[in-house]
């Protein structure tokens, strides 16, 4: 028996990149988009060399400096092999998000269609760890600091404990320092088998005429496979040039374009091409007569490095940081002093876009002074370095826009998120919610008697979600203009108009006798089955509030009898009935409203809710449903008992932002849009009066 132990004393954690796992869910693709919304880690065990690692996710744990401007997606964590970019990274719960969009190149287009196919499901990250945390008790480790580098499309993922394939990725690398003690503890032999006799071999009957059939059908194939990826190339070539900066008209556009077709360019060979003949020469010349080098122009087998560029990398960082800022606090996203301070001392406050664009451009080495402010815009916005989709300039105005959409989502002065409960569905299908009722009475065991099984009863109800968006387009026009309303304004409101839209369809439930329910096809409010509605016109008064809170407690379960005891925590009014609501609840003796008193004036009588913890909430939709002005309602804690559930796609319970086309010679659309459903779960833990019609 042989015994390994391996000393790890000079090997440190912090050194190693280290990568985990998660599943690619492929109902989530956007073919159109050319992108899916994953699940990159979460705080699962994963077995290392060091002990059992959890990664801590929370804003202080996780470094996500690097994901700002989008990550790199690579095959397989090889960083010669880029296939699209990783954005909108974010925390979400004990989970990392964010959404993957490939790129257009051969391996790319590869590796999406598996994607799609369901044939590649693992999405893998590389990251570095900071800090740590050991337990005393045992091997466990907790990450309590890391950085994220990097994610990948793995065909066998690193972390052993998901996907199809598992494989651990700590089998020392080379580059890793390590020593081994090996002790070996000596044992008899094995005993040797005797071979077997081996079989007789009959040789096989080859029918040369049906192999020779094979390879046709397979040449023919490849054929028309090839015929029909040079058909793409050609395409996709022509449109490079389609929507590149040069004059249709200039016989030197159709050389350049001819000389792409003729030699074979592939569409990323042609898009590095095209651009450093724009930044080189306002005047590119096609001719086969004299070299690319000579004419300046890159060979799309050497592209041209340009020494500016790598010199400049940190000032061009310190320039996209600058200008974020200043273009946040225009736009009032930001309004602290210590930032406005440093915009101001970088020289950024009140610059405008267009002189943004020029500075931009003269970091990257672009001689920008035969430029007019709508041509700085177009190659500030379409200027892409090597192995980039996006420009450094459009990626900034993608961020603001997104923050500004994030901002109007969190200032919506909407109520609906106060009293219901958020939820999560995996898709569009639909889904099922399960209301378990209370368990069966336990029941008295005699002695030496037999323990009896109890049973729930299923109340389902069925949630589904749908997808709520709108486009909005940003112009080079606009960046020349300096009209920063095109991506901030515009983006902010739409973050308003998504928490609205929820706030709708929620209300709406409310409305009238409401949905059926699946449980016993009968309408949410109803008097004699629900005994959850009151159709009299009251407003809420010591009286009515004492008949719904008992109805609401006398409810019984389904499947024992017993009353449920539910107690309301939310009252629920139309603006016209907020003041009468709050003065109810703040006054110790009871409001006197009979025919002839003076409105709000107490009795001597004392007023049983008077300090009660009910939650008023006055929301302005309930004053237009057809129930007119009086209509109110008790509603209990959602987390207690089913109410009213809103469930956001994968737990994604914002909006999202995203480019429905990439940047062309109009400028570019941005999607707006917010994918949910909205469901009564049940009618015990809600009571209605009803208003005046």
């Amino acid at each position: 028996m042989t015994v390994v132990t391996t000393d790890c004393s000079t090997r440190d954690r912090r050194a190693e990149t280290l990568y985990r796992s998660m599943t690619i869910d492929r109902a989530a693709a956007d073919s159109e988009a050319r992108s899916v919304s994953a699940s990159l880690s979460s705080e699962i065990e994963v077995p290392r060399w060091f002990g059992r690692e959890v990664l801590m996710h929370t804003p202080e744990a996780v470094d996500l400096a690097r994901a700002a401007e989008g990550l790199p997606l690579l095959w397989n964590h090889n960083s010669d092999q880029p296939i699209g970019l990783v954005e909108n990274v974010r925390l979400d719960g004990d989970k990392l998000r964010g959404n993957l969009r490939f790129s257009r190149n051969a391996k790319a287009e590869e590796v999406w269609r598996d994607v799609q196919d369901g044939m590649l499901r693992n999405i893998s990250i590389g990251y570095q760890i900071r800090d740590w945390v050991e337990s005393k008790d045992s091997d466990l480790v907790t990450v309590s600091r890391w950085s994220l580098l990097e994610a990948s499309i793995a065909p066998v993922p690193a972390d052993p404990t998901v996907g199809i394939g598992r494989a651990y990725p700590d089998v020392a690398p080379s580059a890793t320092p390590n020593r081994e003690v090996v002790r070996m503890t000596e044992k008899d032999p094995a005993p040797v088998a005797t071979p077997a006799t081996p079989e007789p071999v009959t040789t096989p009957v080859i029918d040369l005429s049906a192999i020779r059939r094979e390879h046709e059908i397979v040449a023919a194939a490849a054929r028309r496979e090839a015929i029909e990826a040079e058909r793409r190339r050609v395409a996709d070539v022509g449109n490079v040039f389609e929507s590149s900066l040069f004059r249709k008209d200039d016989p030197q556009f159709a050389a350049l374009r001819a000389k792409a077709l003729a030699d074979g360019w592939s569409v990323d060979q042609t898009r590095a091409v095209v651009l450093q003949a724009l930044e080189t020469s306002s005047q590119p010349v096609a001719d086969k007569r004299v070299s690319d080098e000579s004419r300046g122009l890159p060979h799309p087998d050497k592209p041209v490095s340009d020494s500016r560029i790598q010199g400049g990398v940190d000032a061009l960082d310190k320039f996209k940081d600058g200008m974020a800022t200043a273009l946040a606090i225009r736009a009032r996203l930001v309004t602290d002093k210590e930032s406005i301070h440093k915009a101001r001392e970088g020289g950024f406050l009140g610059v405008r876009l267009s002189r943004l664009a020029e500075r931009y451009l003269n970091y990257l080495g672009v001689d920008t002074r035969a430029m007019d402010d709508e041509l700085l815009a177009k190659r500030a916005v379409l200027h892409r370095g090597m192995g980039m989709t996006t420009s450094d300039f459009a990626n900034v105005l993608s961020n603001t826009a997104n923050k500004a959409l994030m901002l109007g989502w969190e200032q919506a002065p909407e109520t609906w998120q106060s009293w219901v409960r958020i939820g999560s569905v995996p898709d569009f299908k639909q889904a099922e919610r399960t209301g378990l009722s209370g368990f069966t009475s336990l029941a008295r065991v005699p002695e030496d008697g037999e323990i009896t099984y109890g049973k729930f009863t299923d109340r389902k109800e069925v949630i589904q979600a749908v997808s709520y968006a709108k486009k909005f387009r940003l112009t080079y026009q606009a960046i020349k203009n300096d009209d920063l309303n095109a991506f901030t304004a515009i983006p902010r409101g739409m973050g308003r108009a998504a928490q609205s839209v929820i706030g709708d369809i929620v209300y709406g439930k409310l409305d009238g006798v409401g949905p059926t329910l699946n449980q016993d096809s009968i309408a949410l409010w109803d008097t004699s089955t629900h005994k959850n509605y009151v159709a009299a016109a009251t407003a809420p008064t010591v009286a009515t509030l004492n008949t719904a809170n008992a109805a609401m407690k006398k409810q019984k379960d389904p499947n024992n009898s017993k009353v449920l005891n539910i107690t309301p925590k939310f009252l629920i009014v139309p603006v016209a009935l907020e003041a009468t609501a709050r003065e109810l609840l703040a006054s110790e003796y009871v409001p006197d409203y009979s025919p002839g008193s003076t409105s709000g004036k107490n009795t001597n009588t004392r007023n049983i809710w008077y300090g009660n913890t009910l939650q008023i909430i006055a929301d302005p939709r309930l004053d237009d449903q057809t129930n007119g002005l009086a209509a109110w309602y008790l509603a209990a804690d959602p987390n207690v008992f089913d109410t009213v559930e809103v469930a956001f796609v994968d737990g994604v319970a914002e909006p999202y932002l995203r480019e429905e086309q990439e940047w062309d010679t109009r400028g570019v659309e941005w999607v707006v849009g917010v994918d949910f459903g909205v469901a009564v779960l049940d009618y015990r833990a809600m009571h209605k009066y009803k208003g005046t019609t």
